[in-house]
């Protein structure tokens, strides 16, 4: 099972938007789980589901928390068994689509901390995700979403992704076009440990 991260500073920058392409072209390849950690349920509200799991040929999606903003202690503890359960079944591919700011601290990151992470910001967070992606241990990609016509993001803003893509203002059905190298690219470590 190949797990992938996506992380950000900030809401509305594309996470969850980048969390669903990435799990739909993944699921081409296999079984995938796309799982909402987001207290807001920012997942299934772009989805319009009300059902807590569901799933649509080779892709799962999990909503972790069943009432948006009010999660308890016990909301936390069912959560980290709910995870736990669901990654048993044999996953080719877990995407997960994190809260903002998610750090290795929380429990609910931690369970995914040896995962591909996949940085999502807009032209004004750069500096910020990139001092936040610090603290993670595998920096896969960095994705700069929104980005003006003409705008040149400066290269030593990069950091240091294996892929670093810049997404225009386009039509969300558009974006798969920008991570097909990121689905292929799982889709190779996946056979490597096939």
């Amino acid at each position: 099972m190949i797990k992938i991260n996506v992380l950000g500073v900030k809401e509305g920058v594309g996470k969850s938007t980048v969390a669903l392409s990435l799990a739909r072209g993944l699921s081409s390849k296999g079984t995938t789980l796309l799982v909402d950690k987001t207290p807001s349920c920012g997942l299934w509200r772009k989805l319009g589901r009300q059902d807590d799991f569901w799933c649509e040929d080779k892709l799962c999606v999990l909503k972790l928390f069943k009432r948006p903003f009010r999660i308890g202690e016990n909301d936390l503890k069912e959560a980290l068994e709910n995870l736990e359960n669901v990654y048993r079944n044999g996953w080719d591919f877990v995407v997960i689509d994190n809260f903002s700011c998610a750090t290795q601290e929380n429990h609910l990151v931690k369970v995914d901390a040896y995962a591909l992470t996949v940085f999502v910001t807009d032209v004004p967070n750069i500096r910020s995700t990139l001092d936040y992606s610090m603290n993670f241990p595998n920096k896969y990609a960095l994705i700069v979403n929104m980005v003006p016509e003409g705008y040149r993001i400066p290269v030593e803003l990069l950091g240091e992704f294996l892929f670093k893509i810049t997404v225009p203002l386009i039509d969300t059905s558009d974006l798969s076009t920008f991570l097909k190298g990121i689905v292929e690219d799982i889709t190779e470590i996946s056979s490597k440990f096939s």
